[in-house]
């Protein structure tokens, strides 16, 4: 994460940098992306870089966590606005964030970490600073834990719950998955589609996919 230093500069200069990262990541791979052009766009002399950041992978991983916090905060205020309603909350939140990482602002840095980062091999990434996730992955879940309201669901132990909330984040990340893998592939699937695709998944989740046999008199 960023040193205290780099808070501490003033609004403009710190989105300039913020600015500056975000083009070069999604102009290049995180392996071919270049601190040097990172600071020639934000207009700073190379060690102030390093006064702000340890490395290359340390500004990266703080882009990545910015879309984290969003999600996070996200997820609470919608949790509590569907009354603890775990489903509910997570077909909101995932739209959203669907056409936040699609559609938004940022999508063709998304677009690029999707496709050609691999951060099970860091050591390709950054053979001297293998780049490190950010901290606090944990934190959602409590949070999750401790609001929904389990007379909704059948599962009652927190460990169960546990094993809800992140078997719902893998299906989301296999969407995505499946969005960017297509992508790579050249073909494009339409946001409506890939929202359909989710929900569908979560439907199943939510109510199973046995057919319930007719009650007869």
């Amino acid at each position: 994460m960023p040193k205290p230093t780099f808070f501490r500069l003033p609004d403009e200069k710190r989105q300039r940098l913020v600015t500056a990262a975000y083009a070069e990541f999604t102009r290049a791979p995180f392996a071919e992306a270049s601190i040097s052009n990172i600071i020639k766009d934000a207009g700073i002399p190379r060690g102030s870089f390093y006064q702000y950041f340890e490395d290359k992978s340390d500004v990266f991983f703080y882009l990545l966590d910015r879309m984290r916090q969003s999600t996070k905060t996200w997820m609470k205020d919608t949790i509590d606005a569907q009354a603890g309603d775990f489903y509910a909350a997570i077909a909101e939140v995932f739209d959203h964030v669907i056409n936040d990482l699609v559609d938004g602002p940022y999508a063709p840095f998304y677009r690029n970490v999707f496709m050609y980062m691999d951060f099970h091999s860091a050591s390709k990434m950054s053979p001297v600073h293998p780049p490190k996730p950010p901290q606090g992955k944990g934190e959602l879940v409590g949070y999750l834990v401790a609001h929904v309201d389990r007379s909704r669901l059948l599962l009652q132990s927190d460990e169960d719950l546990q094993l809800l909330i992140r078997m719902v984040m893998g299906l989301f990340m296999q969407t995505l998955g499946y969005y960017y893998n297509r992508l790579s592939q050249g073909e494009q699937i339409p946001i409506t589609e890939l929202k359909r695709r989710l929900a569908q998944e979560l439907e199943w989740l939510q109510h199973g996919t046995v057919k319930k046999e007719e009650q007869h008199d």
